[in-house]
């Protein structure tokens, strides 16, 4: 798991970056007084943090083992539905051959 590992620090580290961005943007732009303009970066860091806390609980939970097993089960649920409808949709043209 350490390519999906680096793959998540990745997005928060972007996400980290269109973060700063926008408020670079922002506060280049602002015409707000200091009052206002204070709230709106207490309001953008706090929207920071709260991504940042995201992305790090997802990373944990993708190192969690018992995490990676259920998604495995997860995925496999998934690929026995899919063969499944194959099987099915095979069948249904192989007896729409036979009668057609």
């Amino acid at each position: 798991m350490p390519e999906a590992k680096e793959k998540w620090d990745e997005v928060g580290e972007r996400f980290g970056d269109l973060g700063r961005s926008l408020k670079d943007r922002f506060d280049a732009n602002a015409a707000f007084g200091a009052d206002e303009r204070e709230t709106v970066n207490d309001a953008l860091r706090q929207l920071g943090d709260a991504l940042d806390a995201g992305f790090t609980t997802i990373g944990e939970t993708l190192r969690d083992p018992s995490m990676r097993d259920e998604m495995k089960s997860a995925g496999s649920s998934i690929a026995d539905a899919i063969a499944a409808t194959l099987r099915d949709v095979s069948e249904a043209i192989k007896r729409h051959d036979v009668t057609g």
